[in-house]
């Protein structure tokens, strides 16, 4: 991302001279003193992440600036992100404010930019509060206008029974468009602003006859006005580039990108609001780093800044699992039916595993049946499928009895789950595996040596690998790592 050529720069300097933007007589000192794209959109992302080290709600366009432009942000920054996000929704129990729903919207946005799912944000679903017309236009032109671009980040569906739909929202733009082709929040005067910003939500359907002639009479008018400050020039970027128009090639707009950089602050590291303005603006900041990411997305081929389906989980995969490092061994193990997903779509990777749901991932990998009850008086609040597995277990010697009791719910540690795994390789191939040497961790020299070698075997067919030299027998089970050892004990035994 960002490896715009110089030339780029100079043919935009250039043009600026030519528009008149620029006076000739500023030309030399200017092409010394402007950034480059790419370093001024680096230098930006380096301010917001300075000015939200801990980003929470209320941080959603830096989020989006810095996620599609693809700044490398520290480590977990968007997970720390998310994190305080859901605190805050359930905090709020759902209701981020009772009046302006572009709240809504700029959360799903950010959300769709770091590949979240808006349907169930800490057990919210937030998509859904656009659904009402009357509440997503309360504010005026840019209730819908940002309803349209979050709905479109990954396609939402919106019901048949819901109370408003996208066409309903596209009308209401081109019923308010003004006569000069512009659009306002109020009165009758072109705003740059909100006609880009139109511009943006409706370049989705500018197939459509009626919009595209909305579309085409919406640039006409932003051709024609002047802009005051870094945010309008940052915000025709981004609409133009919506439509794929390259703004450093387009005869009405020569010299628009040259004309963003010199809002650049080289002192504070971002972009001023207005070009006399003493330091950095963060609202300036954002919508031009946004912006030079929309431009670049746009040389590069990839799909437009809000068309965010570029992070959506692939069909199959979980909503919570695309940037988890277990995603592919999730995938692999939903597909061999080893393990499921919840009813609201997310895999939950992180939560432990417990006896019963092992006892259930072994019945599957292994396909084992029972004859009998298990021996368990504990497992009867879960479903009869689950009291079979668990029994089937029992019947192949790979559980034993505990005073009658299964202990269903208790998280398993992974020594239980090697000695699990490495009896249903017993039960399976009728061959116990004996190891040559104990596997070299530096933690299971206590364990008995029925466990010992259970260990050694998940690491001699590379089921688990531990980490930093251990195996960390009592610690407990998440559902990624079960995912991972499960679908390398499923391709072992079969």
């Amino acid at each position: 991302m960002f490896a715009l050529k110089r030339r780029l720069f100079l043919l935009a300097l250039a043009l600026c001279v030519l528009s008149g933007l620029l006076p000739v007589q500023a030309h030399a000192a200017l092409a010394q003193t402007l950034p480059s794209a790419a370093s001024a959109y680096g230098s930006a992302g380096a301010y917001m992440v300075q000015k939200a080290p801990n980003p929470s709600y209320g941080d959603e366009w830096f989020i989006i600036s810095l996620a599609r432009g693809g700044y490398k942000v520290p480590a977990n920054y968007y997970d720390i992100y998310y994190t305080n996000l859901v605190k805050e929704v359930r905090e709020r129990e759902g209701e981020l404010h009772s009046r302006k729903y572009t709240e809504y919207s700029r959360v799903i946005l950010a959300l769709s930019a770091i590949g979240k799912d808006a349907r169930n944000v800490g057990g919210y679903n937030l998509v859904q509060k656009l659904f009402d017309f009357n509440n997503v236009s309360w504010q005026g032109i840019n209730g819908p206008i940002f309803a349209l671009i979050a709905l479109d980040t990954w396609q939402y569906e919106m019901p048949e029974t819901a109370a408003n739909s996208r066409d309903e929202m596209i009308q209401y733009l081109l019923d308010n468009q003004l006569n000069d082709g512009g659009f306002a929040l109020s009165g009758a005067q072109i705003d740059p602003d909100i006609t880009a910003m139109a511009v943006q939500a409706l370049s989705t359907y500018r197939e459509r006859k009626d919009v595209a002639e909305a579309i085409d009479h919406a640039i006409d008018a932003l051709g024609a006005v002047q802009l005051g400050s870094s945010e309008s020039i940052s915000q025709l970027i981004t609409a133009l580039t919506s439509l794929s128009i390259d703004p450093a090639q387009d005869d009405r707009f020569n010299g628009v990108m040259g004309g963003l950089l010199q809002y650049y602050d080289a002192a504070g590291g971002g972009f001023k609001h207005l070009l006399d303005e003493a330091g950095t603006n963060a609202m300036a900041t954002e919508q031009a780093a946004y912006a030079l990411a929309s431009y670049e997305r746009m040389l590069a081929g990839d799909p437009k800044l809000y068309d965010m389906t570029d992070t959506k989980p692939a069909a199959g995969m979980y909503s919570d699992v695309l940037q988890h490092w277990g995603a592919e061994a999730i995938d692999e193990a939903s597909k061999l039916g080893l393990m499921k997903g919840y009813p609201d779509g997310t895999f939950r990777p992180d939560v432990q595993l417990t006896r019963a749901q092992a006892a259930s991932l072994i019945a599957r990998a292994l396909k084992l049946q029972h004859a009998e009850p298990a021996p368990y008086s504990d497992i009867s609040k879960y479903s009869k499928e689950t009291q079979g597995e668990i029994a089937a277990l029992y019947e192949a010697g790979i559980i034993a009895s505990n005073n009658g009791k299964f202990n269903p719910d208790r998280k398993l540690t992974r020594a239980e789950l090697a000695l699990m795994l490495a009896r249903g390789y017993y039960y399976h191939t009728g061959q116990r595996y004996e190891a040559a040497a104990w596997a070299p961790f530096a933690d299971i020299a206590a364990l008995n040596d029925e466990t010992k070698q259970a260990v050694t075997f998940l690491y001699d067919y590379k089921i688990a690998e531990g980490s930093n030299g251990k195996f960390n027998p009592s610690g407990y089970t998440t559902r990624a790592h079960a995912a991972k050892m499960f679908v390398g004990f499923y391709q072992l035994v079969n």
